[in-house]
């Protein structure tokens, strides 16, 4: 039974529902308890994926300062974790045309900025996004292994979709994909009661977009009357889950502006956001993968969440199994060249049995007995 010291690998999630997809994924076996570090106040689940044993961590609540809590204390009872996976949801920026972000598609973290650090001026809020303002970046091992998985792109997404195809058949109570709908609204067309006439906003806030009143802003788009028809992207053109490689932005406050959005993606080029990757990033060696459940929007709702936690999840099972195969190639080098034979070094140490030392054209050569060791900077006698 592997010991804390033998786990490598740890999953953090947010929220109940993305820890549950990842428990869904535990191979069935043995429970294993551990004792934590004193002072850990993290709560763990410990399990293997794809044949790696894996540690759990849930996170008291959402945002950048739980995130950060739960990564110290888990370096602090797990001290020898080689990858950190960062697994849930996100809201993503659509994308034009169907080769862009679309929901339930799955996003792959490889830079993250804050995207509510930053001034608060007269005229509104800049965000500071130097190059000194950014987290740093993914360590050597980390990036190297992101670099893999891009490049292996087509492979995962066939693994993802079956993998996917097999957690929603068991999955309960059952998700009824054909009812989810793809709607990707302009950005200039608010969450707001439609219907000006039928008198619904009480307040008047709704009226030419000057605000929004506060019944608006917890209502659905049914009821307020927004028009989804013409902005429904049909499943049929992209009916498997696609992935994406590049930077998320994260902040404590949950993007509902598709105008503030734009803007940060433009300036940023940022492929979705999220409340917890700024506070864990710096702390381990991590990897977001996240699936897209909203736009980021004042349309903004849960329809998609469960949908987009088992895409996550997903997709996590064929990282570990690329994770795993890497872990044993480079394995299988090492103990490949340990095999061979080193070549004698000048001043090295080592025993050759009826070896010849031979020098410069014209001395003397001696014959080296399997007992002896030339250790270098030694005197022999002919």
């Amino acid at each position: 039974m592997p010991t804390q010291n033998d786990f490598e690998i740890c999953i953090i999630c947010a929220l109940p529902l993305e820890a549950r997809a990842i428990r869904a994924l535990f191979e069935a076996g043995e429970d294993k308890t551990f004792e934590k570090a004193k002072g850990d106040t993290n709560i763990y689940s410990i399990g293997r994926i794809s044949g790696k044993d894996v540690v759990l961590a849930y996170m008291p609540g959402m945002g950048k300062v739980a995130a950060a809590g739960v990564a110290g204390n888990l370096k602090r009872s797990f001290e020898n974790i080689k990858l950190a996976l960062l697994v849930g949801i996100c809201g993503g920026v659509p994308g034009e045309g169907d080769n862009g972000v679309r929901l339930g598609d799955v996003i792959v973290g490889k830079n993250v900025v804050h995207y509510d650090f930053g001034r608060q001026y007269e005229h509104g809020f800049e965000m500071k996004d130097g190059p000194g303002d950014r987290l740093g970046k993914q360590g050597p091992e980390i990036g190297g292994f992101v670099g893999k998985l891009e490049s292996g792109r087509g492979k995962l997404e066939q693994q993802l979709s079956g993998y996917l195809d097999s957690m929603l058949n068991s999955w309960k109570p059952k998700i009824s994909v054909d009812n989810l709908k793809d709607v990707a609204y302009p950005k200039g067309y608010w969450h707001i009661h439609q219907d000006k006439d039928a008198g619904e906003c009480w307040d008047g806030k709704c009226e030419n977009f000057v605000s929004v009143c506060k019944t608006a802003t917890t209502a659905s788009c049914e009821e307020l009357g927004c028009e989804r028809a013409d902005w429904i992207r049909p499943r049929d053109r992209r009916p498997v889950p696609r992935v994406f490689f590049g930077t998320v932005a994260s902040g404590d406050k949950v993007m509902r502006s598709a105008a503030i959005r734009n803007k940060i993606a433009k300036g940023a080029d940022v492929l979705a956001f999220d409340m917890e990757a700024a506070g864990v990033w710096d702390f381990l060696p991590c990897i977001l993968i996240k699936g897209v459940c909203d736009y980021s929007d004042s349309h903004k709702n849960k329809s998609w969440q469960e949908y987009a936690a088992i895409s996550a999840a997903a997709f996590t099972r064929a990282a570990l199994e690329e994770w795993a195969s890497s872990a044993t190639t480079t394995t299988t080098d090492a103990t490949a060249a340990r095999s061979q034979p080193s070549q004698p070094t000048i001043g090295s140490i080592n025993s050759y049995g009826n070896t010849q030392f031979n020098n410069h054209k014209g001395s003397k050569v001696m014959n080296q007995a399997s007992n002896m060791v030339f250790t270098g900077n030694q005197t022999f006698s002919f």
